[in-house]
């Protein structure tokens, strides 16, 4: 979270409706953005712009054909690095839904696969992704050395679209993603193969603590160590529409136990949440204020951060 000296480091500027993405294998920042030769009316051009990591400094870009760019509140699976951080995968919306696959290496866009009625791109394999449908039900594509897509496979529905959809922001342990309900329910997803194996759901919310109908809610809800503990905003009295409200009470659960381990509440509530691994682990939320808030694993609030009165820091990324 930057030295205590030097809270702040930078900022890159974006155009409309930016995704991100931070490569673990060489120093470069990926910003996926749209502009419009009239500001937000005329030509459409869509970029992946390349940025040096250390300088900040543009070094790059590769233009995104087709106008199709999927433009909406910032998400992080709307962009991801997959294969070695070596293809860059971009969920476009028209709203016919595809996936572009750039060669982030060669600077180039190799193909368009269309997933049509799913949505986002979460990474699964070696050359492959998978993404969440509409009626509950996922899709897994892979694809060869030069973008090719060499099977696509759908698995049914495993959740329910209607009574209690789940939010489209997971938290990976290893190549298994943990989706959480509206109401409290965590779906596991081994995402490691060519097909998308859900294992059996589990929920955070027991008989002693449902007649207070505690949800999830906010916009990054749930995060995790890394290892089995997944952290999640929760708000009590929770009711049709406030899965947005962000919530001021943080549940950490045991992925391998399947239950709640412990809880704590946080100064202000919390929006959205990410965990930052290392030597002193810590738990980082984006609070109502758009402050950044600096917790310890069990709770303890270490500082909050200011990032301006303009910065609205709504998807929290750990460092690769």
């Amino acid at each position: 979270m930057a030295a205590d000296s030097r809270e702040y480091k930078g900022a890159i500027g974006a155009a409309q409706f930016a995704t991100f993405a931070e490569s673990s294998v060489r120093s470069e920042l990926y910003v996926g953005e749209t502009f419009y030769s009239r500001g937000t009316v005329g030509e459409r051009t869509d970029v992946v712009t390349i940025y040096d990591k250390s300088s900040l400094d543009k070094i790059g870009e590769v233009v995104l054909p087709g106008g199709k760019r999927g433009q909406f509140v910032t998400n992080k699976y709307g962009m991801q690095l997959i294969g070695g951080d070596r293809y860059l995968l971009v969920f476009n919306f028209t709203p016919g839904s595809s996936v572009t696959i750039v060669d982030i290496e060669a600077r180039q866009v190799l193909n368009e696969i269309k997933i049509p009625g799913c949505s986002m791109v979460y990474p699964g394999g070696p050359r492959g992704f998978s993404s969440l449908c509409s009626d509950g039900s996922m899709l897994s594509v892979q694809f060869d050395e030069q973008g090719k897509e060499l099977a696509r496979h759908a698995i049914e529905p495993f959740f329910d679209v209607d009574d209690d959809p789940v939010f489209d922001k997971p938290a990976y342990i290893d190549e298994v993603a943990y989706f959480v309900s509206y109401k409290g329910r965590v779906y596991p997803v081994d995402l490691s193969g060519d097909t998308p194996r859900p294992q059996s759901a589990w929920s955070l919310v027991d008989d002693k603590v449902q007649a207070a109908n505690w949800r999830p809610s906010g916009w990054q809800v749930i995060a995790s160590d890394g290892k089995d503990e997944l952290y999640v905003i929760m708000q009590p009295n929770g009711f049709e529409g406030s899965h947005k409200s962000g919530g001021e009470h943080i549940w950490v659960a045991s992925a391998k136990a399947r239950g709640v381990v412990r809880r704590f509440d946080t100064e202000k509530a919390a929006f959205s949440l990410e965990f930052v691994a290392g030597a002193a682990p810590m738990l980082v939320s984006t609070n109502v204020d758009m402050w950044l808030d600096v917790y310890t694993r069990c709770g303890e609030r270490l500082r909050s951060i200011s990032l301006g009165d303009s910065a609205m820091p709504l998807a929290l990324y750990r460092k690769r």
